[in-house]
């Protein structure tokens, strides 16, 4: 069984996916962090930022400025679009790759896809689980977190489908907008939820 876990910014989807595959005592696969590692160089991810951007991102030591690519990437929707052309087809098939090997071993496994909905992986999945916030709070959490300006929040969230959208897509709702230990008990349902699921062959 493949299970996607999505949300927005602020939203608190990394912390109930780590839960969730602690509890089902299964594999998490972070899509945000093999991105990430595909901007390292020496990775195709890193060859194809190379071949479409230049030089214009990369500092001296041939590291990727990161602080700059993100201020350009939500100020700039048609980089934003290159950037994930060369970025997602790589992660997508090294996540397919994962999922097939974790199969084959008989495991559940969770994937943490920021952008599940917005660029329509959903299908790939035989679950989808959206972790929900009010945008408002989610803007009071990523200030206190992050200390970033509420104006580049503002513009990250508008890059993305509103969350409310995002809930008419799911198969399960956690609800995070209240105190940890009902996130938790939540997690903790859907986590027996998910394993009789797979157990009985229910759909």
């Amino acid at each position: 069984m493949k299970i996607a876990v999505t949300g927005g910014l602020g939203t608190g989807k990394s912390t109930v996916s780590k839960i969730l595959a602690s509890t089902l005592e299964t594999t998490l696969i972070d899509t945000d962090q093999l991105c990430r590692r595909q901007m390292l160089r020496g990775t195709e991810g890193y060859e194809g930022f190379s071949r479409v951007f230049g030089q214009k991102f990369i500092l001296d030591d041939g590291t990727i400025d990161r602080i700059l690519l993100r201020q350009a990437v939500f100020e700039d929707g048609e980089l934003r679009k290159e950037l994930e052309n060369i970025l997602h087809p790589i992660v997508r098939r090294q996540v397919a790759i994962l999922c097939k090997t974790y199969s084959s071993q008989g495991e559940i496994t969770v994937v943490e896809v920021p952008l599940l909905y917005e660029v329509g992986w959903q299908d790939e999945f035989d679950v989808c689980i959206v972790v929900y916030v009010p945008e408002d709070i989610c803007m009071q959490r990523v200030v206190l977190r992050d200390e970033m300006a509420t104006e580049e929040i503002m513009r990250i969230m508008q890059a993305q489908m509103p969350i409310e959208k995002k809930l008419d897509y799911a198969d399960f709702i956690v609800d995070n907008s209240g105190i940890f230990v009902s996130t938790v008990q939540q997690i903790y349902w859907l986590a027996k939820m998910l394993t009789r699921k797979l157990r009985t062959g229910i759909q």
